[in-house]
C-alpha cells in the first residue's frame, strides 16, 4: 500500500442507529460510533439484572451435605419472571434471587429446558420498583457486533464486561448442549451462567451458558443462548418442570461402568414433591468424581424418553416442547437394574406472560 494514494472519503447518509459508515470507494472503512455511550446503557438496564443464589442438599448413608452456588439472571417481567441457565438452578433445593441493593426473593422453577439450558424463574415477591429488561433480536446479530455482560463472576456481583460477536454456532455434540449457540469473547466466567448479553441498544441478545477452556477461566471462547431460543421455549411454548435433574451419559462411560445400555441419561437429583418423584423416578446419593466432575451415581438410567433413544437428545428436546398440558413424559429406564417403564403426567403450569413483539428498532440492526 505505499505509495498508493487514497481516493477522497465522503460521509454517507444513514438512518440513525449504532453504526456510522464513511464510504472510501473501492476500499470502504467503517467506524463504530455508539448511539448511547456503554456506561449510560449500564446505569439503565443494571437494575434489571439479578444474582441467583443457590443451596442444594445432598444427603448419603453417612452424611447429609448442604452445597452452595452462585449465578446469574435477568427479569424480563414486572411480575417478577427471570430467566436464568438451567444447569444453575435445576439442582437447587433452595433459590433465591438477589437484585441491586437489599431486596431479595426466594424463586421457583416454573419451567426449564436441560437441552438449551434455560430455565424460568417465578419470583415469590416481585420487586416493588422493578426495572424490565427487553429480549431483542438475536436473529439480526452478525459477527464483529459489539455486546456487553452484566452478572456475577466468581460472585462478584453486577460486573460489567464487553466484546464483539465472534461467530454464530449450531452445536452438533451429542450430550445436553444448545442447539444455537453465539459465540462471543465478552469475557464470562464462573458465576456469570444464565446472565444477560446485551446488545448496543440494551436489549438482552443472549443468556449466558458455558466457556470453552482449559485453565477454568475465560480465554475468550464463551458461549451463549440465543434470544429467539429463550423466547421460544420459554415464552412461546413453555414446558412445566418436572423436577429432574439429568446427566447425559456417553457410550464410553457407560462401558466404563458397566452399564448395559450404552450412552443415556442418569437421574442424579428428583425434587421430593415434584412431578416426577411422585412417579417413581429415583434419583442417585453416591457421590464419585468423574471426569473432574462431581456425579450422583444411583439413580435411575433413563434409556428412552417418548420412544426415544437418549443418543438423540435434539428429537427428545423436540418430542417435549410439543408437549400440552395434560398430557405425559414416558421414560423407560433401568431401576437398580431392572427396565421399568414410568410415566410423568405434566403438572399444571403458571400462566406465563407474553413478551412483547420484537421492536422495530431491533430489527433494524
Amino acid at each position: 500500500m505505499w505509495g498508493v494514494r487514497l481516493p477522497q472519503v465522503k460521509a454517507v447518509a444513514r438512518p440513525a442507529g449504532l453504526w456510522q459508515v464513511l464510504d472510501m470507494s473501492p476500499l470502504a472503512l467503517v467506524v463504530a460510533v455508539s448511539a448511547v455511550p456503554l456506561e449510560q446503557l449500564v446505569e439503565r438496564v443494571d437494575g434489571a439484572v439479578v444474582t441467583v443464589r443457590v443451596a442444594e442438599r445432598r444427603a448419603s448413608e453417612r452424611s447429609v451435605t448442604i452445597t452452595t452456588g452462585t449465578g446469574s439472571g435477568v427479569l424480563l417481567h414486572a411480575d417478577g419472571w427471570v430467566v436464568t441457565a438451567a444447569h444453575v438452578v435445576d439442582d437447587a433445593d433452595r433459590i433465591e434471587v438477589e437484585f441491586v441493593g437489599d431486596e431479595s426473593s426466594t424463586a421457583q422453577v416454573v419451567s426449564s429446558s436441560r437441552t438449551e439450558d434455560l430455565a424460568l424463574l417465578k419470583l415469590d415477591r416481585p420487586p416493588k420498583r422493578p426495572v424490565v429488561a427487553t429480549l431483542g433480536d438475536s436473529e439480526a446479530l452478525k459477527p464483529g457486533m459489539r455486546l456487553f455482560a452484566i452478572g456475577a463472576p466468581l460472585g462478584l456481583t453486577h460486573t460489567v464486561t464487553s466484546g464483539v460477536v465472534s461467530a454464530l454456532r449450531t452445536d452438533a455434540r451429542r450430550g445436553l448442549h444448545p442447539s444455537r449457540l453465539i459465540q462471543t469473547d465478552v469475557p464470562i466466567n464462573q458465576g456469570n451462567s444464565g446472565g444477560p448479553i446485551f446488545n448496543e441498544a440494551g436489549e438482552v441478545v443472549g443468556i449466558a451458558s458455558f466457556i470453552a477452556s482449559r485453565s477454568g477461566g475465560s480465554v475468550g471462547l464463551n458461549f451463549a443462548v440465543p434470544a429467539s431460543t429463550v423466547r421460544s421455549r420459554l415464552f412461546d411454548a413453555p414446558l412445566p418442570w418436572v423436577g429432574v435433574s439429568v446427566r447425559f451419559v456417553s457410550r464410553e462411560l457407560s462401558e466404563v461402568m458397566n452399564w448395559p445400555s450404552g450412552a443415556g441419561l442418569l437421574v442424579e437429583k428428583v425434587k421430593a414433591g415434584g412431578a416426577a418423584a411422585e412417579a417413581g423416578l429415583h434419583g442417585g446419593s453416591i457421590e464419585a468424581e468423574i471426569g473432574g466432575a462431581t456425579v450422583l451415581l444411583g439413580g435411575d438410567l433413563v434409556l428412552r424418553v417418548n420412544g426415544l433413544p437418549t443418543s438423540e437428545p435434539r428429537a427428545i428436546g423436540a418430542s417435549l416442547a410439543a408437549l400440552r398440558p395434560g398430557e405425559a413424559i414416558t421414560y423407560e429406564v433401568l431401576c437398580a437394574g431392572t427396565p421399568k417403564t414410568v410415566v410423568v403426567p405434566l403438572p399444571s403450569l403458571p400462566k406465563v406472560p407474553a413478551l412483547p413483539p420484537l421492536r422495530p428498532a431491533s430489527k433494524a440492526h
